[in-house]
């Protein structure tokens, strides 16, 4: 097997997408945290908003890259966690977070193994991607508790840690999720792939990262030929998927077995949820309403008027009004 090989980190509701910081700072961010893989291509700046700073957060499951305002915002921090699917990182929510930043504090990771975070191989587990968000969260927002708002495959690590830490989790707010328990399968179009590990990390190289078939996908998902951003989410989608070693994470998550346990690790959960869903949403994600409904007794439904799982980027405008009318019942000094 190659170097490369060992060491390499839609359907509408498995995705995610990319964050970035530019030639400089992933030279400086490699030199400093001792990457030993250089990236495939430079991943484009759009990949974050210019006026967040970019940091470095170390956890037991590997080095976080995310972004922040470094504001000092009395209150609960908002959290925003990125979806699951080739490409996979903090870009998703790059035209959301930043219309909060002036009355919450923001923390947008790149979660293990997905942007320009550590991408181990093998993947971290489930119970892994929770310890680390919460080591995350000890360094950046210790003693808080967060509002958590996350996507697709995503959705399961946020109400795992909502019932492992009820105590840091004030709500938790969930966009298109794909939750992967009983009646809803994980990434039906994906999970498949984990059957033959080898011959998924050939497709994933050959055909799921490549810049054709993720603007084939985007265009599937919610973006419309004419927009402005399409080309640009294409580059950072495509680029932050070619790192060495993003398909590890990505192919893990996508697999059954990999969220095995989650039924019995949600016995805890007790934090409010809200599904925010797109017009015209299958029949998977009436399957995910009947699984949470048994398990949370704060539970709520809001239809949002976007087409396509990827509105975040596509459709932001709709999506941040959704998002703060969750938001307006809670206090910004929540914590």
């Amino acid at each position: 097997m190659s170097e490369e090989s060992q060491n390499v980190p839609s359907h509408r509701k498995a995705f995610g997408v990319g964050l970035g910081a530019g030639l400089l700072g992933a030279i400086a961010l490699a030199a400093r945290y001792g990457w030993r893989r250089t990236l495939r291509g430079i991943i484009p700046d759009a990949i974050s908003p210019a006026v967040f700073a970019t940091r470095v957060a170390d956890t037991s499951a590997g080095e976080i890259v995310y972004h922040t305002a470094d504001s000092q915002i009395p209150g609960a921090p908002l959290l925003f966690l990125h979806g699951v699917f080739p490409g996979a990182s903090s870009f998703e929510w790059s035209r959301i977070y930043p219309r909060f930043a002036e009355s919450w504090r923001v923390l947008v990771p790149d979660m293990v193994g997905f942007g320009e975070s550590q991408r181990p191989n093998p993947a971290s587990t489930a119970e892994e991607q929770v310890r680390s968000l919460a080591e995350f969260l000890d360094g950046t927002a210790p003693r808080e508790a967060v509002v958590i708002i996350a996507s697709g495959l995503s959705a399961n690590i946020a109400l795992l840690f909502a019932s492992r830490h009820p105590e840091r989790t004030v709500k938790v707010i969930l966009w298109m999720p794909d939750v992967a328990l009983g009646k809803a399968n994980p990434s039906r179009d994906w999970h498949r792939l984990g059957w033959f590990p080898r011959m998924a990390r050939l497709v994933y190289r050959h055909q799921l990262s490549t810049e054709s078939f993720l603007r084939a996908w985007l265009l599937r998902s919610g973006f419309a030929t004419e927009s402005p951003s399409l080309e640009e989410s294409v580059s950072v989608i495509s680029t932050t998927a070619q790192q060495y070693g993003a398909e590890h994470a990505f192919l893990a998550q996508s697999s059954k077995a990999y969220w095995r346990s989650l039924r019995t690790g949600l016995r805890n959960l007790t934090s409010p949820v809200s599904m925010l869903l797109a017009i015209g949403s299958d029949k998977d994600s009436s399957a995910a309403i009947s699984d949470l409904r048994q398990l949370v007794s704060r539970f709520s439904i809001v239809e949002v008027s976007v087409q396509g799982a990827l509105a975040p980027l596509s459709e932001p405008d709709a999506v941040t009004a959704a998002i703060e009318r969750e938001l307006l019942p809670l206090p910004m000094e929540t914590a």
